[in-house]
């Protein structure tokens, strides 16, 4: 899992630096579009950005001993937020090259958000397990 969450974040964060690059490009050479393109150019670099910013610190926290899952959860929800709105839109408008990295982060995302949410389950049992034990305390 670490080398998913690290591997994805680091496409993401690329790939949303590249996107404004590739934005800004664009906007200098043929013109700044209306508003509305903008906001979207920067919604979509922001969502890359930070979700894979959150992948990438999810990674180094779970390598460090440290709490990490909610910063998956948190990663993989700003990725599903971007990506779910804009599959169906790219699917009917967009050419076959830019509907497969949206598909793919949001598919990966949707995976790691169950994978960690089924371990949150078995952490919260065990616990509960261990509790029981400790509440009956030894028996005489």
């Amino acid at each position: 899992m670490s080398q998913l969450l690290r591997a994805l974040g680091v496409i993401l964060v690329l790939g949303g630096v590249g996107h404004s690059i590739g934005v800004i490009h664009l906007y200098a050479t043929r013109g700044v579009p209306n508003l509305n393109r903008v906001l979207l150019d920067t919604w979509v670099a922001e969502a890359q950005i930070i979700g894979g910013g959150l992948y990438v610190a999810a990674f180094r926290a779970m390598r460090n001993g440290s709490p990490w899952k909610g910063l998956t959860v948190a990663a993989a929800l700003t990725i599903l937020a971007y990506a779910v709105p804009f599959l169906p839109i790219l699917f009917v408008r967009a050419p076959v090259a830019l509907r497969i990295p949206p598909t793919i982060y949001a598919l990966l995302s949707v995976f790691i958000a169950f994978r960690v949410a089924k371990s949150m389950r078995a952490d919260r049992e065990q616990h509960d397990d261990d509790s029981m034990g400790a509440a009956v305390g030894p028996q005489l």
